[in-house]
């Protein structure tokens, strides 16, 4: 009779102890111990697990299981426009014409759309909840080296496209908490003809969102 509640006992200390360490690995994320807390409360990410990510000490998306669609938001650097033809030449730095950027803005919003409908581990939902996660993606600080207004007869060969910090944002839907944010700086290379920027911007947002698809699935993981 001993033997048995001795051995009942063991058996309930080691489901005990595999259902720790089960919700732990689904929950921990590893902090850098260095970090400083953000002014919304968030904490750095190692550097050696995710290169640029601040998380909620305490977070666990295990109970997550939709995503809702916040709208994309792009922000560009104030950079002063240029008006003489030789320094749109010689510059690095540009404000891009409205037609560039409407390129860039949509296609940048219907790819990341199109990307997190994808997601295997979240549903898109329509409605917040208790499971739900608000996704929002940001454009900040951007800048093109494509000169506006140039001249078809021109051919313009530029180093690169665009660039532009590239960030993704998750909160809770029922209280606008924010759980986790991660950052990269990424720049769309060339060389490439200046008058060809319309046809390869869609190629630079498509890879930014499928970048930040892979934050989300870090954090989840």
């Amino acid at each position: 009779m001993k033997n048995m509640s001795k051995a009942i006992l063991l058996i309930s200390g080691l489901v005990c102890l595999l259902q720790t360490v089960i919700g732990y690995s689904q929950s921990a994320i590893a902090i850098d111990p260095r970090s400083e807390v953000t002014e919304d409360g968030l904490i750095r990410v190692d550097p050696f697990v995710m290169g640029a990510a601040w998380v909620k000490s305490d977070i666990n998306l295990s109970r997550y299981t939709k995503l809702y669609f916040m709208p994309v938001v792009v922000q560009y650097r104030d950079v002063p426009e240029v008006h003489n033809q030789r320094r749109k030449e010689g510059g690095e730095v540009f404000v891009a014409s409205d037609s560039l950027k409407a390129i860039f803005e949509n296609s940048f919003g219907e790819y990341f759309h199109e990307a997190v409908s994808s997601v295997s581990s979240y549903q898109l939902s329509e409605n917040v909840g208790r499971d739900v996660l608000l996704i929002q993606a940001y454009l900040t600080d951007v800048i093109t080296a494509v000169p506006p207004d140039l001249p078809a007869a021109y051919t313009t060969t530029i180093r690169w496209l665009w660039e532009a910090g590239v960030v993704l944002e998750l909160r809770d839907s029922m209280t606008g908490e924010i759980l986790a944010r991660t950052a990269d700086r990424r720049r769309a290379d060339g060389p490439v003809d200046a008058n060809l920027a319309w046809t390869f911007t869609p190629r630079a947002t498509l890879a930014w969102s499928n970048l930040l698809i892979r934050r989300l699935e870090e954090i989840g993981d």
